[in-house]
């Protein structure tokens, strides 16, 4: 499973300080990222996310909504907020299908266990979607996760984390469907991609 980043990143005769997940929440509660662009933290590092395109905001709204409609009431649906991976690590996916909380996580941040589903809307984001997030959302165990590819028109499904990494893959179109699993969903590609 994972291995916690060191807080110290050798590089040279020069070592790295790395920023926790408990420090990162503090300097957000600090107001330090109130003027910059959105980031999120993964191993350690603080990392800018991609500015919202009118195309990235209308996937992530219809996927929102489908599954508000659809889980209303068994499953807490999160768009673009964070969710504690590991001591290092606190990414902010497109939207989380989370347990179901009563008091909507107000009380403690998300972590991988709460998480059924991650899914990232990739505009600009592709390469890491399919690289650093894929491997650190496999190594939690995050026992799905979608990526959304609006300019392919095609939905990438992985399934089966094990040794920080899927070992199922699906690609689905507008046409086809598949089962989300955790709730035994049937979903359309119609239901996801524009």
């Amino acid at each position: 499973m994972s291995s916690k980043a060191a807080p110290y990143k050798q590089e040279g005769i020069r070592k790295k300080m790395l920023i926790s997940a408990e420090d990162y929440q503090r300097m957000g509660a600090a107001g330090i990222f109130a003027d910059k662009p959105r980031v999120e933290l993964i191993d350690g590092e603080i990392y800018t996310t991609s500015p919202f395109t009118p195309g990235h905001n209308g996937h992530v709204d219809k996927v929102a909504e489908f599954f508000t409609v659809n889980l209303f009431g068994k499953a807490k649906i999160r768009t673009q907020g964070s969710i504690r991976i590991d001591e290092y690590s606190e990414p902010e996916p497109d939207i989380a299908i989370l347990r179901f909380s009563e008091n909507f996580y107000s009380d403690k941040q998300a972590t991988a266990k709460d998480v059924h589903l991650i899914i990232e809307v990739s505009v600009h984001t592709l390469e890491t979607d399919r690289t650093v997030k894929k491997q650190k959302y496999a190594e939690a165990g995050i026992p799905e996760y979608w990526i959304v590819i609006p300019d392919k028109g095609i939905v990438e499904v992985y399934r089966k984390p094990e040794d920080g990494s899927y070992l199922d893959k699906n690609t689905y179109r507008k046409a086809d469907e598949w089962l989300f699993e955790a709730f035994g969903l049937s979903i359309k590609g119609e239901d996801i991609l524009i």
